[in-house]
């Protein structure tokens, strides 16, 4: 970048780099209890292991160009022409700002949002809902846009980036080993359907849609109950067992590396919040717009479908404003919402709105 309109903050110039050796001493804990474990199970070097995060990186990086967005979701670049409004909104920013323009991508869901990311050495995105172009106006767009810009001159999307990749990767190592297992249930819960018992698979979802029990004559049903039904019973008990036993050993350790992963997600996630929310309102001169904009975007979270819920749910802690759970993701109990709040990656509305309407109060004495 050749410069940037946004002032330094020093305390988040301090958590971003305490992330950073965070993010490392996970990682390379994370690597040397993988390598402990091949070492138990097959004999193998534990320090093989070490080299995982930086095979795992380079995985990252080959993978549809390192973009860390999500699959699951329609997203493309934006159009010149289509999505004039943000293209040129984002180019008065930079202008302003005095920083080159990041890549701009537009996710096709109804529903308002926006979220910047950037891995190290690549150039940063900007991306924004469809429904948010379709229902901001001028300046609450302009005000959204700042602040994803805002953390992309701060330069805490990278360690964000790094650190949510590395959070996900711990979460989902356990479920990478067992899946090759969990894959059995279904073809074993079709297989005993065809043979007219009402097996469900413990993994049951929308991709994988159950056929009817089969009807057979009382002959053919005894038989099969009686020959193929209890193979198919000993090879799901087999599964679970082996499943049980995996469980055990992997899950413990790998939550307890997960969590500090979560947790520095947190530290630096509700920080760099409000420090891009006061570089937004600095650089635009219209904290109120931002104010309006994120009040706006909290009403809308509950209408976001749970089938977006889940294809954005990784990416939640880099959008403006967090992406509401599932309703079975929810916990009512004292110890679930005291683990909500200290888990949480973005500030309580109020707290973000308070600093705006100050500044909004000082700019109205300036003037």
């Amino acid at each position: 970048m050749a410069g940037t309109g946004f002032p330094p903050d020093t305390r988040l110039t301090y958590r971003i780099a305490e992330t950073w050796l965070l993010v490392l001493l996970l990682a390379f804990g994370y690597a040397t209890l993988l390598g402990l474990l091949l070492q138990w199970a097959f004999g193998w070097p534990w320090w093989l292991a070490l080299f995982a995060p930086l095979v795992g990186g380079a995985l990252v990086y080959l993978i549809e160009g390192g973009t860390v967005l999500p699959r699951k979701l329609p997203i493309a670049p934006a159009d010149p022409v289509a999505d004039h409004r943000l293209v040129a909104a984002v180019d008065r920013l930079c202008a302003l700002a005095a920083m080159d323009r990041p890549k701009l991508k537009v996710i096709d869901v109804t529903w308002p949002n926006a979220l910047a990311l950037r891995l190290p050495g690549r150039k940063p995105t900007v991306a924004v809902t469809r429904g948010l172009l379709d229902q901001s106006d001028d300046e609450r767009l302009a005000a959204v846009l700042a602040h994803e810009l805002a953390h992309i001159a701060h330069r805490d999307t990278a360690a964000m980036t790094v650190a949510l990749a590395l959070s996900t990767s711990l979460a989902l190592a356990p479920m990478a080993i067992l899946a090759p297992l969990m894959a059995v249930e279904v073809p074993l819960c079709r297989a005993a359907r065809w043979c007219g018992r009402s097996w469900t698979p413990a993994t049951e979802d929308d991709d994988f849609p159950m056929p009817a029990p089969r009807k057979h004559s009382p002959g053919r049903l005894a038989l099969l109950t009686l020959t193929v039904v209890p193979l198919l019973g000993l090879v799901r008990a087999v599964e679970f067992l082996l499943l049980l036993g995996l469980g055990v050993v992997l899950l413990p350790p790998m939550a307890i590396l997960a969590i500090p992963a979560a947790g520095i997600i947190a530290r630096l996630g509700r920080y760099r919040e409000l420090a891009a929310d006061r570089g937004a309102a600095e650089l635009t001169g219209q904290p109120a717009a931002l104010a309006a904009a994120l009040t706006a975007l909290d009403a809308d979270g509950p209408v976001i479908p749970s089938k977006d819920l889940r294809g954005l749910r990784t990416m939640s802690s880099m959008t403006i404003v967090a992406l509401p759970k599932d309703g079975e993701d929810t916990g009512t109990d004292r110890l679930s919402r005291l683990v909500d709040r200290m888990m949480a990656s973005h500030p309580p509305l109020a707290a973000r709105l308070e600093p705006l309407a100050q500044l909004s109060r000082d700019l109205g004495r300036e003037h």
